[in-house]
Order: structure tokens, then C-alpha cells, then sequence
């Protein structure tokens, strides 16, 4: 037999049990008094036996005390089959149950959420101090960036009064180079018209003195002549 073939047979042969299988299934849970597992609690009263069956002449397997929760897997009023915390299961009447927890399980639950709460509460007042220090150090960086602002920005002004001063000094000083470079050029200038001036008038003077000179000799020369004349007639 080839392989296709045992596996088509083991495929028939495996297919019908599935709808069996979940057909028992749904019979199981829809039958009468199954429901599924849920916590009820003991209500307050004397110690409630568990027993093998329903009635009060099956063995007892074990005594819950009030408060104490655990699993219904089975109704069939009155009776309902339980399992404890500790995983026996039995029967007990269901009066001896209740939906809502103990006031001692209630009252517990809610000293641990007030427990939780007031750490909560300290973790809460910590980040808001630790919030209020980060703030208070903020404002105080903030002040001080505020402050070198202003400092700065005054800073800034003034610079901005000695450049312009620095801008107006050096264009005075500018037009007091070129005046004094003008001055220097004009001084250059009669320097050398003096200068001339000097030399023109040496040469004046010179002139003058020669012609003095030539005017006494030859005046002198005549005056000679004259005496010489006058002699003669005598």
C-alpha cells in the first residue's frame, strides 16, 4: 500500500472523531447544573462542612470557615460543588454562600489600597518637592540669564556710543591730517617763496652795495679831476 493511501485512510479514520470529540464537549457543558468556575465567598456563620455528595449523610472531606473563598464548578440548587483554595472538592448548600467578599476581606483590600494610596501619595509629594526645586533652581538660572542679558545689552550700547565716537574721532583725526598735511604743503611753499625771496633780496643787496660802491669811486674819480683842475688854474 502506498503512503497516499495510508494516509487517506488514517485521514477517515481520524476526521469523524473530531465531531464526536466537540459534540461530548457541548453535551458536558450545556448539561444541568454546570456552570463555569467562579469565586463565591462562605458567609458569616458557624464552620460549613464540605461533603462527598448532597446530603447530610455523605463524609464530610473538610470544614470552611467563613470568609473563605472558593470555586462553584456545579450547580443543582440547593447543593453547589465547590473546590477550596487548597483543591478538595465537594458539596455544600449553596445558602452558606455569598456573591460579595467578607467585611474582613473588604475591610483589608481597602487598608491596602490606602496603603497604596499613601505611597502613592508620598512618591506624588516627592516629584512635586522635586518639582518645586527644579523650578525654584529654573527661575533662578532664568534670573540670571535675564540679568547677564540686560548687562550685556547695555554693554552692547555702550559699545555701540565709543564706536561711534571711535568712528567720528577717527574721521576728525582724518581731517586734521589732511589740515596738517595741507598746512605742511602751504608751510613747504613759503619756506621756498622766503627762500627766493632771501636770495632776491641778497642779490638786491648786493647790487645795491656794488652800485654804491662803483658811485663812491667814481665820484671820488671826479672829485680828483676837480682838484686837479682847480690846481692848474692857480
Amino acid at each position: 500500500m502506498s503512503r497516499n493511501t495510508k494516509n487517506s485512510s488514517h485521514a477517515h479514520t481520524v476526521l469523524p472523531v473530531f465531531p464526536a470529540l466537540i459534540l461530548t464537549i457541548l453535551i458536558h457543558f450545556s448539561a444541568p447544573g454546570f456552570v463555569q468556575a467562579e469565586t463565591w465567598y462562605v458567609a458569616p456563620s458557624a464552620e460549613i462542612p464540605i461533603r462527598s455528595g448532597q446530603g447530610s449523610q455523605y463524609k464530610i472531606l473538610a470544614v470552611v470557615p467563613s470568609g473563605l473563598g472558593v470555586k462553584i464548578v456545579q450547580e443543582d440548587d440547593p447543593w453547589v460543588r465547590v473546590r477550596t483554595p487548597g483543591g478538595t472538592e465537594g458539596w455544600m448548600l449553596k445558602r452558606y454562600l455569598s456573591n460579595e467578599p467578607p467585611l474582613t476581606e473588604v475591610v483589608t483590600g481597602l487598608r491596602s489600597r490606602l496603603e497604596k494610596l499613601q505611597q502613592d501619595r508620598e512618591v506624588t509629594d516627592q516629584k512635586y518637592q522635586d518639582l518645586l526645586t527644579a523650578f525654584s533652581r529654573n527661575e533662578q538660572e532664568l534670573n540670571t540669564c535675564i540679568r547677564e542679558r540686560d548687562e550685556t545689552k547695555i554693554e552692547f550700547t555702550s559699545l555701540q556710543e565709543d564706536t561711534a565716537d571711535v568712528i567720528r574721532t577717527k574721521k576728525e583725526l582724518n581731517e586734521k591730517t589732511r589740515q596738517l598735511e595741507n598746512a605742511r604743503k602751504e608751510l613747504t611753499g613759503l619756506r621756498r617763496k622766503i627762500g627766493e625771496l632771501e636770495r632776491n633780496a641778497a642779490v638786491k643787496w648786493f647790487l645795491a652795495g656794488g652800485g654804491m660802491l662803483f658811485a663812491g669811486i667814481l665820484l671820488g674819480m671826479i672829485h680828483k679831476r676837480s682838484r686837479k683842475r682847480k690846481s692848474s688854474l692857480y
